[in-house]
């Protein structure tokens, strides 16, 4: 008597169709995650080509991560100076985002609303701006405040070569952002 080998029943025709769909989805969406930070300048036409066919795709997944602050050329970053003045004539000054500012989602939380001052609309800029300056009239119980903003330039290769500090006092542009009564 000879042994009988069991003989594997062929695929379906819809199981091979979704296990190649399965693939070529697979290949698309490694790809996508790819392009996404070699799409950032500088980069090659047909790279930013790419980008624009998979950013759609990226953006509804929630995967268009923000590359452009970390490389390959980060811009400047930007703080909120600013000063208090009670009722008694003290006053207090800060800086936000600050280091010391635990929990360290905190931090962020503030370095992302500092950030956020570029893209405010010109309408919106002084509302916004003195929703600031009431916040923190607010919590250092204060009268009056005043902002400005902070923009903390990067070096050049140049300068970091001939040894000038990253936080160089000449590396920061001051703009005043106002003078706000506080209210109750």
């Amino acid at each position: 008597m000879t042994a009988h080998t069991p003989v594997d029943p062929p695929r379906s025709w819809w199981r091979r169709v979704g296990f190649a769909l399965i693939n070529v989805w697979l290949v698309l969406h490694i790809a996508a995650i790819i392009i996404a930070p070699a799409s950032v300048s500088p980069s090659s036409p047909l790279i930013r080509t790419g980008w624009d066919w998979v950013h759609p795709y990226l953006q509804t997944l929630y995967l268009n991560h923000g590359y452009n602050f970390f490389a390959p050329q980060p811009g400047e970053s930007t703080l909120v100076g600013w000063e208090v003045t009670r009722d008694d004539g003290s006053t207090e000054k800060g800086r936000f985002p600050d280091r010391s500012t635990f929990p360290r989602l905190l931090y962020h939380r503030h370095f992302m609303l500092t950030e956020s001052l570029s893209f405010v609309p010109d309408p919106l800029r002084l509302r916004w701006h003195e929703s600031y300056g009431q916040h923190l009239c607010h919590e250092h119980d204060g009268r009056r405040v005043r902002l400005e903003r902070i923009t903390h330039l990067l070096p050049s290769m140049q300068m970091v070569r001939a040894g000038v500090s990253l936080d160089a006092a000449d590396s920061y542009v001051i703009e005043p952002m106002g003078t706000y009564q506080c209210r109750d």
